[in-house]
């Protein structure tokens, strides 16, 4: 009910509820993630959480996107839940104006003529823009690079189909990895992209770059109106992203390529967007959407299922296949980031 006498003010960003082990936290806080579509941020404040915290985004006086902590430093409430006034962030309960630095520029309370402090701001965060989503991150933006997709580079944008973005009741690392896993595609997209349950599942070709994991693997397709065997190229950027490359081997034709980057909003849930390149028509997207958001839906199915939510990175906990080589891989690549020591 109340803070405890002569506690010292709260300055550590991770929230004390956060499941997320306080080590894996502040590594993980030097990346880039997206936290929303470019296209989301309008007239009102946009809500969005990343690592346990709550973030509020909204656009300054000269039209960019701002990101700041969703709370106002005089009675802690979130700044999501107000207005944006001339490119400023308007807190819903006292009317304090934040600008896209953080700073207070008005306090309707000390009228027009009061003298504001320099400690009178909200914390802000580095923003970037990169194939129509808004990047974000919490630590040393410095440290690290925003994932780099060069299948999404030099599309044009009317090449780009953006699927409607999803909380997904999994971890991060989880998606990442149900993403290339080649063994549950017959079972769990028996519908939707089909193959043979009963067959024999040869592990894929695992390269290691400095930033990421590749595979290649050939994996058969037989939901479509016709059946085709395909190349598949799986690249995860680490530490959550991934850019997929599909070639059917008979018919240059039947190819897709995408991006998938699991957001971690907190330790077992994750905002997942996912970026296609196509050359279809504009007026095909909608049914391209549709597909994809079933094959999503097959997947949210079955993770909601796990029963253990964290991922193990280490090779005792769980029975393995040769055809999860690729799974081995990124954990490794994991551990070598530090992830998985404990607090």
């Amino acid at each position: 009910m109340f803070i405890p006498l002569h506690a010292p003010r709260e300055h550590v960003l991770r929230p004390n509820s956060s499941q997320i082990a306080e080590r894996d936290w502040q590594i993980l806080a030097d990346f880039w993630y997206p936290i929303a579509e470019v296209s989301e941020i309008r007239d009102l404040p946009f809500k969005a959480t990343l690592l346990d915290v709550d973030l509020a985004l909204f656009r300054d006086a000269d039209g960019k996107i701002a990101v700041v902590l969703d709370m106002c430093p005089h009675r802690l409430i979130r700044l999501s839940g107000g207005t944006v006034e001339d490119g400023q962030i308007v807190c819903p309960f006292h009317g304090l104006h934040f600008d896209g630095s953080g700073k207070c520029t008005l306090v309707p309370a000390l009228g027009d003529k009061g003298r504001l402090p320099a400690s009178y701001r909200v914390r802000n965060f580095p923003v970037k823009e990169l194939y129509g989503l808004v990047w974000t991150c919490l630590g040393d933006a410095t440290k690290h690079d925003l994932p780099s997709f060069p299948t999404l580079l030099d599309a044009p944008r009317d090449e780009l189909v953006h699927i409607s973005s999803a909380i997904w009741p999994i971890s991060a690392p989880r998606q990442i990895e149900n993403f290339f896993d080649l063994a549950h595609l017959p079972f769990v997209h028996a519908t939707t992209l089909g193959g043979d349950p009963k067959a024999e599942l040869k592990p894929g070709h695992v390269e290691q770059t400095d930033d990421a994991v590749i595979m290649t693997a050939q994996y058969y397709e037989t939901a479509g109106k016709t059946n085709h065997l395909c190349n598949y190229r799986y690249r995860v950027v680490l530490p959550f992203a991934l850019e997929f490359g599909m070639q059917a081997v008979d018919d240059p034709n039947f190819s897709l390529t995408s991006c998938d980057i699991p957001s971690p909003v907190s330790a077992y849930t994750s905002r997942v967007f996912q970026i296609l390149r196509t050359q279809l028509p504009e007026s095909e997207w909608p049914s391209l959407r549709t597909a994809f958001e079933k094959i999503n839906g097959e997947d949210i199915g079955v993770l909601s299922q796990m029963r253990v939510l964290n991922m193990p990175l280490d090779q005792h906990h769980e029975i393995h296949l040769p055809v999860d080589n690729i799974s081995n891989a990124y954990r490794s690549r994991l551990r070598e980031l530090g992830l998985g020591q404990g607090e």
